[in-house]
Protein backbone atom coordinates (compact mmCIF):
# COMPACT_ATOMS: atom_id res chain seq x y z
CA UNK A 1 0.00 0.00 0.00
CA UNK A 2 1.06 3.68 -0.12
CA UNK A 3 4.21 4.52 1.81
CA UNK A 4 4.02 6.97 4.70
CA UNK A 5 6.15 9.42 2.72
CA UNK A 6 3.85 9.30 -0.31
CA UNK A 7 0.78 9.87 1.82
CA UNK A 8 2.36 12.69 3.83
CA UNK A 9 3.41 14.39 0.58
CA UNK A 10 -0.14 14.14 -0.71
CA UNK A 11 -1.55 15.40 2.57
CA UNK A 12 0.90 18.31 2.61
CA UNK A 13 -0.10 19.28 -0.91
CA UNK A 14 -3.76 19.26 0.06
CA UNK A 15 -3.05 21.41 3.12
CA UNK A 16 -1.28 23.89 0.87
CA UNK A 17 -4.44 24.34 -1.12
CA UNK A 18 -3.77 21.92 -3.97
CA UNK A 19 -6.51 19.63 -5.19
CA UNK A 20 -7.46 17.21 -7.90
CA UNK A 21 -7.04 18.86 -11.27
CA UNK A 22 -8.04 17.86 -14.75
CA UNK A 23 -6.23 19.21 -17.82
CA UNK A 24 -7.45 18.45 -21.33
CA UNK A 25 -4.86 18.67 -24.10
CA UNK A 26 -7.32 18.83 -26.98
CA UNK A 27 -7.26 15.81 -29.24
CA UNK A 28 -4.55 14.09 -27.21
CA UNK A 29 -5.10 13.36 -23.53
CA UNK A 30 -6.72 14.31 -20.25
CA UNK A 31 -4.26 14.50 -17.34
CA UNK A 32 -5.39 14.00 -13.74
CA UNK A 33 -3.07 15.45 -11.09
CA UNK A 34 -3.14 15.90 -7.33
CA UNK A 35 -0.90 18.44 -5.66
CA UNK A 36 0.95 18.81 -8.95
CA UNK A 37 1.68 15.07 -9.14
CA UNK A 38 0.32 13.03 -12.05
CA UNK A 39 -2.10 10.27 -11.06
CA UNK A 40 -3.01 9.21 -14.59
CA UNK A 41 -3.49 10.33 -18.18
CA UNK A 42 -6.48 9.32 -20.28
CA UNK A 43 -5.30 9.11 -23.91
CA UNK A 44 -7.80 9.56 -26.73
CA UNK A 45 -5.80 10.63 -29.79
CA UNK A 46 -7.29 9.65 -33.15
CA UNK A 47 -3.77 8.54 -34.14
CA UNK A 48 -4.01 5.64 -31.67
CA UNK A 49 -5.97 2.44 -32.36
CA UNK A 50 -7.50 2.53 -28.86
CA UNK A 51 -8.42 4.90 -26.06
CA UNK A 52 -6.71 4.00 -22.78
CA UNK A 53 -4.97 5.18 -19.60
CA UNK A 54 -1.22 5.68 -19.48
CA UNK A 55 0.50 6.33 -17.25
CA UNK A 56 -1.33 5.09 -14.19
CA UNK A 57 0.80 6.13 -11.23
CA UNK A 58 1.34 5.54 -7.55
CA UNK A 59 0.54 8.40 -5.17
CA UNK A 60 4.11 9.66 -5.49
CA UNK A 61 3.88 9.83 -9.28
CA UNK A 62 5.80 6.65 -10.20
CA UNK A 63 4.19 4.94 -13.22
CA UNK A 64 3.04 1.31 -13.00
CA UNK A 65 1.95 0.99 -16.65
CA UNK A 66 3.78 0.44 -19.93
CA UNK A 67 2.56 1.75 -23.29
CA UNK A 68 3.35 0.04 -26.61
CA UNK A 69 6.42 -2.05 -25.71
CA UNK A 70 8.29 -3.59 -28.63
CA UNK A 71 7.39 -7.14 -27.61
CA UNK A 72 3.63 -6.38 -27.64
CA UNK A 73 3.02 -2.95 -29.17
CA UNK A 74 -0.74 -3.37 -28.65
CA UNK A 75 -0.34 -3.38 -24.85
CA UNK A 76 -1.57 0.11 -24.02
CA UNK A 77 -1.24 0.81 -20.31
CA UNK A 78 -4.65 0.21 -18.74
CA UNK A 79 -7.14 -0.63 -21.49
CA UNK A 80 -10.39 -2.35 -22.43
CA UNK A 81 -10.30 -4.40 -25.62
CA UNK A 82 -11.47 -7.68 -27.16
CA UNK A 83 -9.61 -9.80 -29.70
CA UNK A 84 -12.79 -11.15 -31.31
CA UNK A 85 -15.77 -8.87 -31.97
CA UNK A 86 -17.69 -10.59 -34.75
CA UNK A 87 -14.38 -12.02 -35.84
CA UNK A 88 -12.52 -8.68 -35.82
CA UNK A 89 -9.55 -7.99 -33.55
CA UNK A 90 -9.85 -4.87 -31.39
CA UNK A 91 -6.91 -5.99 -29.23
CA UNK A 92 -3.98 -6.53 -31.58
CA UNK A 93 -2.60 -3.84 -33.85
CA UNK A 94 0.15 -5.29 -36.06
CA UNK A 95 -0.58 -9.03 -36.02
CA UNK A 96 -1.97 -10.60 -39.23
CA UNK A 97 -5.69 -10.23 -38.57
CA UNK A 98 -8.71 -8.10 -39.40
CA UNK A 99 -8.34 -5.11 -37.10
CA UNK A 100 -10.81 -2.66 -35.66
CA UNK A 101 -10.30 0.62 -33.85
CA UNK A 102 -11.79 2.11 -30.69
CA UNK A 103 -12.27 5.74 -31.70
CA UNK A 104 -13.04 8.64 -29.36
CA UNK A 105 -16.09 10.67 -30.43
CA UNK A 106 -16.68 13.20 -27.69
CA UNK A 107 -16.69 13.81 -23.95
CA UNK A 108 -20.03 13.86 -22.17
CA UNK A 109 -18.40 15.15 -18.99
CA UNK A 110 -15.04 16.40 -17.74
CA UNK A 111 -15.39 17.27 -14.05
CA UNK A 112 -12.93 17.95 -11.22
CA UNK A 113 -15.15 17.99 -8.11
CA UNK A 114 -15.84 16.23 -5.81
CA UNK A 115 -13.85 13.59 -7.70
CA UNK A 116 -12.54 13.70 -11.24
CA UNK A 117 -15.03 12.21 -13.67
CA UNK A 118 -14.32 11.55 -17.34
CA UNK A 119 -17.26 10.29 -19.40
CA UNK A 120 -16.52 9.61 -23.05
CA UNK A 121 -18.24 8.09 -26.06
CA UNK A 122 -16.19 5.68 -28.17
CA UNK A 123 -17.08 3.96 -31.44
CA UNK A 124 -15.79 0.45 -32.08
CA UNK A 125 -15.32 0.54 -35.86
CA UNK A 126 -14.24 -2.27 -38.17
CA UNK A 127 -13.88 -2.10 -41.95
CA UNK A 128 -16.04 1.00 -42.12
CA UNK A 129 -18.82 -0.47 -39.97
CA UNK A 130 -19.84 0.69 -36.50
CA UNK A 131 -20.18 -2.44 -34.35
CA UNK A 132 -20.37 -1.07 -30.82
CA UNK A 133 -21.03 2.26 -29.12
CA UNK A 134 -19.19 2.52 -25.81
CA UNK A 135 -20.02 4.92 -23.01
CA UNK A 136 -16.96 4.90 -20.76
CA UNK A 137 -16.76 6.43 -17.29
CA UNK A 138 -13.51 6.90 -15.37
CA UNK A 139 -13.77 8.29 -11.82
CA UNK A 140 -10.73 9.29 -9.76
CA UNK A 141 -10.93 10.52 -6.13
CA UNK A 142 -8.07 11.88 -4.06
CA UNK A 143 -5.34 9.38 -3.20
CA UNK A 144 -5.67 7.67 0.19
CA UNK A 145 -3.22 5.72 2.38
CA UNK A 146 -4.24 2.65 0.35
CA UNK A 147 -3.07 4.14 -2.94
CA UNK A 148 -4.48 5.65 -6.15
CA UNK A 149 -8.02 4.45 -6.83
CA UNK A 150 -10.14 4.68 -9.95
CA UNK A 151 -13.40 3.24 -11.20
CA UNK A 152 -13.81 2.17 -14.81
CA UNK A 153 -17.28 1.60 -16.27
CA UNK A 154 -17.67 0.38 -19.85
CA UNK A 155 -21.18 0.20 -21.32
CA UNK A 156 -21.29 -1.40 -24.77
CA UNK A 157 -24.33 -1.22 -27.07
CA UNK A 158 -24.64 -2.92 -30.43
CA UNK A 159 -25.11 -0.53 -33.33
CA UNK A 160 -25.70 -2.23 -36.70
CA UNK A 161 -25.98 -5.96 -36.05
CA UNK A 162 -25.82 -8.56 -33.27
CA UNK A 163 -22.34 -8.86 -31.75
CA UNK A 164 -20.37 -11.72 -30.27
CA UNK A 165 -17.69 -10.73 -27.76
CA UNK A 166 -15.38 -13.72 -27.66
CA UNK A 167 -11.97 -14.74 -26.44
CA UNK A 168 -11.02 -17.58 -28.76
CA UNK A 169 -7.50 -18.60 -27.86
CA UNK A 170 -6.93 -15.22 -26.19
CA UNK A 171 -8.64 -15.58 -22.82
CA UNK A 172 -7.33 -12.26 -21.44
CA UNK A 173 -9.92 -9.96 -23.08
CA UNK A 174 -11.58 -7.30 -20.92
CA UNK A 175 -9.86 -4.74 -18.70
CA UNK A 176 -6.10 -5.34 -18.90
CA UNK A 177 -2.90 -3.77 -17.63
CA UNK A 178 0.71 -4.12 -18.78
CA UNK A 179 3.02 -3.27 -15.90
CA UNK A 180 6.45 -1.65 -15.96
CA UNK A 181 9.50 -3.96 -16.29
CA UNK A 182 10.41 -3.50 -12.62
CA UNK A 183 7.21 -5.40 -11.75
CA UNK A 184 7.91 -8.36 -14.05
CA UNK A 185 8.32 -11.74 -12.38
CA UNK A 186 5.98 -10.66 -9.58
CA UNK A 187 3.40 -12.39 -7.43
CA UNK A 188 -0.36 -12.52 -7.09
CA UNK A 189 -3.02 -12.53 -4.38
CA UNK A 190 -6.78 -12.80 -4.90
CA UNK A 191 -9.88 -12.71 -2.73
CA UNK A 192 -9.78 -16.49 -2.35
CA UNK A 193 -6.34 -16.28 -0.74
CA UNK A 194 -4.66 -17.73 -3.83
CA UNK A 195 -1.00 -16.70 -4.08
CA UNK A 196 0.05 -18.93 -6.98
CA UNK A 197 0.15 -17.47 -10.51
CA UNK A 198 -0.76 -20.85 -12.00
CA UNK A 199 -3.84 -21.26 -9.79
CA UNK A 200 -4.94 -17.63 -9.90
CA UNK A 201 -4.89 -17.56 -13.70
CA UNK A 202 -8.48 -18.32 -14.69
CA UNK A 203 -9.80 -18.44 -11.12
CA UNK A 204 -13.01 -16.56 -10.37
CA UNK A 205 -12.55 -13.99 -7.61
CA UNK A 206 -14.00 -10.74 -6.28
CA UNK A 207 -10.59 -9.10 -6.67
CA UNK A 208 -7.09 -9.95 -7.83
CA UNK A 209 -3.81 -8.14 -7.15
CA UNK A 210 -0.54 -8.39 -9.06
CA UNK A 211 2.58 -7.07 -7.35
CA UNK A 212 6.32 -6.85 -7.90
CA UNK A 213 9.29 -4.54 -7.41
CA UNK A 214 7.66 -2.72 -4.51
CA UNK A 215 4.42 -1.83 -6.32
CA UNK A 216 1.12 -3.47 -7.15
CA UNK A 217 -2.20 -3.15 -8.95
CA UNK A 218 -5.49 -4.67 -7.81
CA UNK A 219 -8.58 -5.15 -9.98
CA UNK A 220 -12.04 -5.41 -8.39
CA UNK A 221 -14.98 -7.11 -10.10
CA UNK A 222 -18.24 -5.41 -9.14
CA UNK A 223 -21.04 -7.75 -7.95
CA UNK A 224 -23.33 -6.18 -10.56
CA UNK A 225 -21.14 -7.38 -13.41
CA UNK A 226 -22.39 -10.19 -15.65
CA UNK A 227 -21.15 -13.58 -14.32
CA UNK A 228 -19.69 -12.12 -11.11
CA UNK A 229 -17.35 -13.28 -9.74
CA UNK A 230 -15.43 -13.36 -12.99
CA UNK A 231 -12.18 -15.03 -13.91
CA UNK A 232 -8.91 -13.10 -13.91
CA UNK A 233 -6.03 -13.64 -16.29
CA UNK A 234 -2.61 -13.16 -14.70
CA UNK A 235 0.97 -13.84 -15.77
CA UNK A 236 4.45 -12.83 -14.60
CA UNK A 237 6.75 -14.31 -17.30
CA UNK A 238 8.17 -13.04 -19.62
CA UNK A 239 6.42 -9.91 -18.32
CA UNK A 240 3.70 -8.94 -15.92
CA UNK A 241 0.14 -8.68 -17.20
CA UNK A 242 -3.31 -8.92 -15.60
CA UNK A 243 -6.86 -8.79 -16.95
CA UNK A 244 -10.35 -8.81 -15.52
CA UNK A 245 -11.51 -11.33 -18.11
CA UNK A 246 -15.29 -11.95 -18.27
CA UNK A 247 -15.03 -14.01 -21.47
CA UNK A 248 -12.25 -16.23 -20.14
CA UNK A 249 -14.45 -19.32 -20.59
CA UNK A 250 -17.43 -18.30 -22.73
CA UNK A 251 -18.44 -15.42 -24.99
CA UNK A 252 -21.20 -12.86 -24.66
CA UNK A 253 -23.73 -12.68 -27.48
CA UNK A 254 -25.59 -9.39 -27.80
CA UNK A 255 -28.70 -8.83 -29.91
CA UNK A 256 -29.19 -5.71 -32.01
CA UNK A 257 -29.60 -2.64 -29.73
CA UNK A 258 -28.70 -4.72 -26.66
CA UNK A 259 -26.28 -3.35 -24.07
CA UNK A 260 -23.85 -4.88 -21.60
CA UNK A 261 -22.20 -3.07 -18.68
CA UNK A 262 -18.93 -3.79 -16.89
CA UNK A 263 -17.90 -1.98 -13.70
CA UNK A 264 -14.38 -2.41 -12.33
CA UNK A 265 -12.30 -0.84 -9.58
CA UNK A 266 -8.54 -0.38 -9.90
CA UNK A 267 -6.06 0.36 -7.10
CA UNK A 268 -2.39 1.19 -7.69
CA UNK A 269 -0.46 0.71 -4.44
CA UNK A 270 3.03 0.60 -3.00
CA UNK A 271 4.48 -2.46 -1.31
CA UNK A 272 2.88 -5.89 -1.06
CA UNK A 273 -0.88 -6.49 -1.12
CA UNK A 274 -2.73 -6.64 2.19
CA UNK A 275 -5.64 -9.08 1.93
CA UNK A 276 -7.66 -7.50 4.74
CA UNK A 277 -7.27 -3.99 3.35
CA UNK A 278 -8.21 -5.08 -0.17
CA UNK A 279 -11.26 -6.93 1.11
CA UNK A 280 -12.34 -3.85 3.09
CA UNK A 281 -11.91 -1.76 -0.06
CA UNK A 282 -14.08 -4.21 -2.02
CA UNK A 283 -16.81 -4.25 0.64
CA UNK A 284 -16.98 -0.46 0.97
CA UNK A 285 -17.00 -0.04 -2.81
CA UNK A 286 -19.83 -2.55 -3.11
CA UNK A 287 -21.90 -0.69 -0.51
CA UNK A 288 -21.29 2.64 -2.26
CA UNK A 289 -22.41 1.22 -5.62
CA UNK A 290 -25.45 -0.92 -4.87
Amino acid sequence: MATRREFLCAAGAAAAGDRLRLTDTKGEKVAVTYGGTTLLEYRYSAARPKTYIHPLCLAGGQPVTLDGPKDHVHHRGLMVAWSLVNGVDFWGETNPARHGQIVHQRFERLREKPAVEIISINHWIAEGKLLLIERRTVRVPRPTPDGVWLEWITELKTAAEPVKLAAGQHVYNGLGIRVVPGMDGGGVLNSNGTASIEKANGEAAAWCAYHGGGAGVAFFDHPGNPRHPNAFFVMNKAFGYMSAAPTFREPFELALNQSIRFHWGVLAFSGDPNAEALQRRFQSWRKENR
